[in-house]
Order: structure tokens, then sequence, then C-alpha cells
């Protein structure tokens, strides 16, 4: 197992995208590729999954993406066995029962948001990845 390297930021809001980044890249992240909505984030999945990218080694997931549902791609990631590997963190504003729910689809880990940028940065540091790099 090795750190990860790639990471999939799936969040709408650009204040919470750049302390994700800030994040990853304090934990040795060094890529961070961020989209902003489901499309957008299930196409990057989807290309990968094709061959024609790269998947990525950790997956960062808002559940409230606006007028998108963050749970519709984590129905995609949790369906796909080649994506079910690679280890996803859910970081939302959304409540403590949402918790409970990402434990049945076996979510590596649930960080609220309101729990600060240090929690959301242990969490990265904490998840390795099962790929070769």
């Amino acid at each position: 197992m090795s750190p990860l390297k790639r990471l999939l930021l799936v969040e709408n809001e650009p204040k919470d995208i750049q302390i994700a980044t800030d994040a990853a890249r304090a934990v040795g992240i060094s890529e961070v590729e961020a989209r902003a909505s489901l499309d957008a984030a299930k196409s990057y999945l989807e290309k990968g999954l094709k061959g024609e990218g790269t998947l990525p080694d950790g997956i960062v997931l808002d559940l409230d993406l606006g007028y998108d549902s963050g749970y519709e791609l984590l129905r995609f990631w949790h369906s796909t066995p080649a994506l079910s590997a690679i280890p996803l963190i859910v970081w939302s504003v959304l409540g403590e029962e949402q918790r409970d729910m990402c434990k049945l689809f076996k979510v590596n880990c649930f960080v609220g948001k309101w729990e600060g940028a240090a929690a959301f940065r242990e969490a990265l540091g904490k998840l390795e990845t099962h790929t070769a790099s």
C-alpha cells in the first residue's frame, strides 16, 4: 500500500475546493482533479474505466452539489467494482444521519465540513491506495 498521488475532488464550492486542494497537498497528494458537477465527475471516472484516462487513487465527494446530488455518484462508485476499490471520503455539510448511510455504502470515511480542515486533512492522510504507483 502506498500514499495517494491522484485525487478526484467532487465539490462545487470554490472555497471548499481550495481548502481540499490545500489539505491534499499538505499530506503529499500531488494531483487534484476537481469536478464541480455530477456529470463532469462521472465522465472523468467513465473515461478512466474505459482506459481513456487515469483513474484516481482516491475520491473526495460532497453529497450536496447544489443542483446535483452526490448520492448519484456514490451509488455509481458503490456499484462499480473497479471504482469501489478506490478509497472514498464523503466530505459534506450534511448531518450525522449521512454518516450512518455512508457506513452502508462502505465509504472509507465521512468527515463533516463543520469538523474543520484539520479533521479533513487527517482523514486524507490515513487513506492509502491499493494500486501500484
